[in-house]
């Protein structure tokens, strides 16, 4: 058996390492990486993304030579693609988010015994959402509503007049609405919206509530912004809303 000697210096020496510390490896110098490159022509047949971000000079004179401009334009576009792929992943991850919390905001609501539970499951799931900042669910006024008092409710002229977008299209409104709406929808939570997604909760074509998502971001809940899981949700909370009242 024999056993494990770690190299230490006994010594100070010129490079002012202590007796007992390991030898530290001294920086390569130019000439080093040079003799190295030299007797290894092929290191760079394995290493194709460093070889893509060094700048290699050209000689043209004062004009940029085409094989020069061609490097840059590749450059360029390998620097879009990494950005567009970093995007597609980001929205895959969101996607991914907002599948599991819808698929437990149904799983959830079908357990529901009454409109209140419906508006409450609803408001407090979609909460867990990392990109909503508030949350808010308004039931439309009609005769026969029961619920709670701790459910909001308000006429339905009075939301179509305020929100006239999200009535007229019957699907998600994403983008800038007045700050006096911010606050009537958030109300003390209103402070933390910067940007939000109305979401018209249906039954058989009729807006039956109001589900009012809040982003601090002023960006992010923007008119070019994919409402699909938005607007089915809206329709499931609809037909089981309908059902439970």
């Amino acid at each position: 058996m024999t056993n494990k000697v770690t190299a230490t210096n006994d010594s100070s020496d010129s490079n002012g390492a202590t007796p007992g510390q390991p030898l530290s490896s001294p920086a390569l110098s130019a000439a080093q990486v040079a003799d190295y490159l030299r007797a290894h022509p092929e290191f760079f047949d394995s290493q194709t993304e460093l070889l893509a971000e060094l700048k290699i000079p050209h000689a043209s004179g004062k004009a940029i030579s085409l094989l020069e401009r061609q490097v840059v334009i590749l450059r360029e576009r390998g620097q879009e693609a990494r950005q567009k792929l970093g995007s597609l992943l980001a929205n895959a991850r969101d996607n991914d988010q907002l599948f599991d919390v819808t698929r437990d905001l149904v799983l959830s609501l079908l357990r529901a015994r009454d409109a209140t539970e419906v508006a409450e499951i609803a408001q407090d799931k979609l909460t867990a959402l990392g990109s909503v900042d508030a949350c808010e669910i308004i039931v439309v006024a009609r005769p026969g509503l029961k619920v709670s008092e701790g459910v909001r409710t308000e006429n339905a002229e009075k939301l179509a007049e305020e929100f006239a977008d999200v009535f007229r299209l019957r699907r998600t409104h994403c983008g800038a609405i007045p700050r006096s709406s911010i606050e009537n929808l958030f109300g003390a939570n209103s402070n933390r919206v910067g940007s939000t997604a109305l979401c018209p909760i249906m039954h058989e074509s009729e807006i039956i509530a109001l589900l009012a998502l809040g982003n601090e971001s002023e960006d992010y809940f923007n008119t070019s912004l994919d409402t699909l899981f938005l607007d089915f949700i809206g329709h499931v909370v609809g037909a089981i809303l309908s059902r439970s009242n």
